[in-house]
């Protein structure tokens, strides 16, 4: 609800903003240790995955390890069982914008690995794959067009363009 009052408040390009600002504030000087000694490293992924799953249940709700995806047997995968941030907004503008841009961006630019996010926007559920460079947001086919059905910005509106509302 809060996420909805601030989105309202402030517009949506500033969730993604404020998402930065906090990830960069919270890591500390952590990324830029590990971009220097580990992220060249094949196990990289995997050790990053096992950090994300005990260290981040408290913002994005339980995990469980996980291969990178269906084709990828490497180790490195997260699934979010029921993800906060998702549940909830009921906001696929609040997802994409404070959740998985800024967060793909994130472990890309600071800490050497790249991350593709892949919500489920039916189950509530968000694959994590550490190592997995990320399409292009616009080209995402995990984000669907116009508003979630259950979205409060929805209601007696239709938002085509994430940006926009959702």
């Amino acid at each position: 609800e809060e996420l909805l009052r601030y989105r309202t408040t402030n517009g949506i390009d500033a969730l993604e903003l404020a998402s930065d600002r906090t990830m960069t504030a919270l890591a500390g000087p952590i990324p830029f240790l590990y971009r220097h000694l580990f992220a060249a490293e094949e196990i990289s992924p995997a050790v990053l995955a096992w950090f994300a799953k005990h260290l981040l249940p408290f913002l994005v709700g339980d995990m469980i390890l996980t291969n990178r995806g269906p084709d990828d047997t490497r180790g490195g995968g997260v699934l979010v069982k029921r993800c906060r941030v998702l549940e909830g907004s009921a906001c696929k503008g609040v997802c994409a914008k404070m959740c998985k841009v800024p967060t793909q961006r994130f472990f890309e630019e600071q800490w050497g690995v790249p991350l593709t996010m892949t919500p489920n926007f039916e189950t509530g559920e968000c694959q994590l794959a550490f190592g997995v460079t990320p399409i292009p947001i616009e080209d995402d086919p995990t984000i669907p067009p116009g508003c979630l059905g259950s979205c409060p910005a929805s209601l007696g509106s239709n938002h085509d363009d994430l940006a926009s509302a959702c």
